[in-house]
């Protein structure tokens, strides 16, 4: 039994991680070939991170869904740095601090998203939660807890999840219809949430 609830929790945080892993993604890739690279191009830079993301199936299908902004904003500050007469220590220097201060705010967006529902689920249910997370998928923090929320039940209850995040809100309906699963379910969100929460903070 201890080892069943080990391997959950760390599914949880597992998916709740990736929610936002991908952005201390972005940077470390970007700042390694900052560091690797003589002859500095940074629009070429962002543009071979954005291709090797892009051929990593995992991220790829989370990016398409979720749409991610971030490589698209460091892409523009690349070209308006690049064009600067700067030496490249200086080119360098000021999108290593652009590339911070993005990520960095993006953090910060996530990491009120996921507090936003982590509060939701404590006190409305999973329900009220999945009718929140729709209600503001416009914003891309938003898609991502409910990708990785469907990705994540997927696993932990296959039967009753398809993986498929437009689902989402039925496959919780029909959860409630079972007040012991129902619990489960919240208890086991409320833990990848918070660990969501903790991976947020940490990018910030």
């Amino acid at each position: 039994m201890r080892e069943k609830a080990n391997n959950i929790d760390k599914k949880c945080a597992k998916y709740g991680f990736d929610i936002c892993s991908y952005l201390d993604t972005i940077e470390n890739k970007i700042n390694g070939l900052l560091e690797e690279v003589d002859s500095i191009n940074l629009v070429e830079i962002v543009e071979k991170v954005k291709n090797e993301l892009n051929g990593i199936h995992q991220f790829n299908e989370f990016n398409t869904y979720v749409k991610t902004s971030e490589l698209e904003k460091l892409e523009q500050i690349a070209e308006k740095i690049q064009k600067n007469s700067l030496v490249n220590e200086e080119k360098i220097e000021k999108f290593f601090k652009a590339c911070k201060n993005t990520i960095s705010t993006s953090a910060k967006e996530y990491e009120n998203a996921i507090r936003k529902t982590l509060g939701i689920l404590t006190n409305d249910g999973i329900f009220a939660t999945i009718v929140w997370i729709e209600s503001n998928e416009g914003d891309g923090e938003y898609r991502a807890i409910k990708y990785q929320t469907s990705k994540f039940l997927s696993e932990i209850i296959g039967n009753m999840f398809s993986g498929n995040p437009d689902n989402l809100r039925e496959e919780m309906l029909n959860v409630c219809n079972d007040i012991h699963q129902m619990f489960f379910v919240k208890q086991i969100l409320e833990q990848m949430l918070i660990y969501a929460l903790y991976r947020a903070r940490s990018l910030r």
